[in-house]
């Protein structure tokens, strides 16, 4: 029974040559023709004919049944060996009567004996053309000895030997190289069923990785990627392509992979990088390894997505500072309550002077800054996972634009909503969603111009997902700066806790959801929450 391997990849063993057969019949018919063809020529110059009654009628035989023999090739493909055998008892007999009408030994006709010998060495079993070398020379003598009248002609009986010296040397011969040749072929047969086995076994290691794997060849063409790898750069490049075939370009494709494997080139030592797709997210981890062979050199580029790393370490962090929580509780927070009372209490003192008054609401400052950081803590360390629901912008965002505004945060006249499109539906944590642009508004106010307003702008970017932009017209965020902003405890200003946009960019992720911060054309900075779309949008 066949493996499945040599079923899939067609490496079966060529037991049956039908292609090889069909040429013998070919020339078969064509001997029988020319050999036919002579019975009607008046001293033929190719064969000298002394009973021509026999001669024609065992020719015309001969090609009737060449004829039959190529038909039965070419319609019935089965039993090989059967066909084989019969073909050339016909052959013996025909060539053995043909050679007696035609004068015995000597017409030479004896020679194409040699023929149907070596066919059967070469197409039949091992000890196949030793049998019918046995009967063609038993063949043979006969007629030499009915020819004779059953005595011995010294001139002639020594070229009966020599031919079936010659016939027996052809069999022994053409099995030997046979026999050399099918083991040869078997050996191959094996060692390409042995290579598409492995090739088939390495495709499946690679297609079930759980890492995304891009093959490329020593002219950084991709040569395989497996569907992890499609998957991952499908997500994060517009112009990569789910069916894409290889080969391709990586540089024209992928020129971020390109650049960091040219970097890699540079400092091999450095095999492990952060892609980055947008600012402020790098949850791609490229690595490099390099492929060196007699024939072969290449590189393999491994891709793992540490976005679900990420979501790990948040949930560890968030049962660390649930622990944390309750000693800062009541560690910090009854101690600055005592410290925040007995500084209004001074501050009541009217025997103060205006130095003094001035450190009063300093230690009130910034003890309400301390209880700032304290909340915001404590709102992480509460943080509940996310209870998505469908979200219509077009109606949810208004709302929330009237419900900041009466709230005496801004004026409605501050913010500047801009949707391309209706019926735009997200997939959220309502709650969350309110507390991510409560606070990218908040931020937006405190470093955005006072006298410009604040754009809102809905959208879908090129990958089809939904985008929520917050804009602001002010100074910007410098580049020392973009990488640093979601970390927690980081802040310019002296009024904050440094953990809004730390809190912000967590419920994006308890939501499968992005956020990162760009330059925006008016020179401020812009903070954009993506969000891929799983569901359809509603319609009317």
């Amino acid at each position: 029974m066949s493996s499945p391997a040599s079923v899939q990849f067609g490496f079966r063993p060529r037991n049956n040559n039908w292609t090889s057969l069909r040429l013998i019949n070919i020339f078969r018919v064509a001997l029988a023709a020319i050999l036919f063809s002579q019975a009607f020529i008046p001293e033929s110059p190719l064969i000298i004919i002394h009973n021509l009654t026999l001669f024609a009628w065992t020719s015309s035989g001969y090609l009737l049944v060449a004829l039959v023999l190529m038909l039965a090739s070419w319609i019935d493909r089965r039993n090989f060996q059967h066909q084989i055998s019969i073909q050339i008892y016909v052959d013996i007999i025909a060539i053995i009567l043909l050679m007696h009408s035609s004068g015995g030994i000597s017409s030479g006709l004896g020679m194409l004996l040699v023929i149907a010998i070596a066919v059967t060495g070469l197409l039949g079993r091992d000890s196949l053309a030793t049998v019918f070398a046995s009967i063609a020379t038993m063949g043979v003598l006969a007629e030499y000895l009915y020819s004779n009248g059953f005595n011995f002609s010294t001139g002639t009986s020594t070229q009966v030997g020599l031919l079936g010296i010659a016939l027996f040397a052809t069999a022994l011969v053409t099995q030997t190289l046979t026999r050399k040749i099918r083991s040869s072929e078997a050996l191959i047969q094996k060692q390409k069923l042995d290579v598409a086995n492995l090739s088939a076994l390495n495709a499946e290691i690679l297609q079930n990785m759980q890492s995304g794997v891009i093959a490329l060849d020593n002219e950084d063409q991709v040569r395989h990627i497996n569907d992890k790898a499609r998957q991952l750069l499908l997500r994060r490049f517009p112009r990569f392509q789910t069916g894409l075939s290889v080969p391709f370009r990586a540089q024209s494709i992928l020129p971020n992979i390109y650049n960091a494997l040219l970097a890699w080139r540079e400092t091999p030592e450095l095999s492990t990088t952060l892609l980055t797709y947008e600012q402020g997210h790098n949850d791609i981890q490229i690595s490099f390894h390099a492929l060196h062979s007699a024939s072969h050199r290449g590189t393999l580029v491994f891709l793992d997505d540490v976005s679900s790393l990420k979501q790990k370490m948040q949930q560890s962090k968030l049962a660390s500072l649930g622990k944390l929580t309750a000693n800062i509780a009541h560690e910090i927070r009854n101690p600055l309550s005592a410290i925040s009372h007995a500084a209004e209490l001074l501050a009541e003192n009217r025997q103060l002077d205006e130095s003094d008054q001035r450190l009063c609401q300093i230690i009130n400052q910034h003890s309400q800054r301390i209880n700032d950081i304290i909340e915001d803590i404590l709102q992480i360390s509460r943080g509940r996972m996310a209870s998505r629901e469908q979200i219509d912008l077009t109606e949810w965002m208004p709302r929330f634009i009237d419900t900041y505004c009466l709230s005496g945060e801004a004026r409605k006249d501050c913010f500047t909503l801009e949707m391309e499109e209706e019926n735009l539906v997200i997939e959220f944590d309502s709650s969350h969603l309110t507390r991510i642009l409560t606070n990218l508004c908040d931020n937006a106010k405190t470093h955005g111009s006072a006298d410009l307003p604040v754009t809102l702008k809905i959208y879908h970017n090129d990958l089809q997902a939904i985008c929520l932009e917050v804009a602001d017209q002010g100074s910007g965020i410098s580049q020392q700066e973009l990488d640093k902003i979601f970390e927690p405890f980081y802040t310019t200003s002296h009024q904050g806790s440094g953990l809004g946009l730390y809190i912000v960019n967590q419920l994006c992720d308890l939501n499968a959801a992005t956020l990162s911060v760009v330059a925006n054309q008016n020179g401020g900075a812009s903070f954009i929450l993506c969000k891929s779309q799983t569901t359809q949008p509603k319609n009317d």
